[in-house]
């Protein structure tokens, strides 16, 4: 056998990074994804404006989150209703 033997390494419960105990519903996951892509248009907003410096945030976009191009008014105002929405 080479090796460790897996399924006496692996992390039990909790601690499995996989390990998930019903506390985080749909719904409750639509909500964050909409408020990460509000905050993620105000970022957008914030930079055509040059407002902001420095690194974009990493990570995966959200669900709920649409790239628009701010040089267009009618794209400018959608993303400005949709960071007047409320979490």
């Amino acid at each position: 056998m080479h090796g460790a033997h897996k399924s006496r390494n692996s992390p039990k419960g909790v601690s499995h990074p996989q390990f998930t105990n019903g506390n985080e519903t749909k719904e409750a996951r639509a909500e964050r994804s909409r408020a990460s892509a509000m905050f993620l248009y105000l970022r957008d907003i914030g930079d055509s404006i040059n407002l902001f410096t420095g690194p974009k945030t990493r990570g995966r976009r959200p669900n709920q989150y649409i790239k628009l191009d701010l040089k267009d008014p009618e794209q400018l105002k959608l993303a400005i209703t949709l960071t007047m929405a409320k979490i």
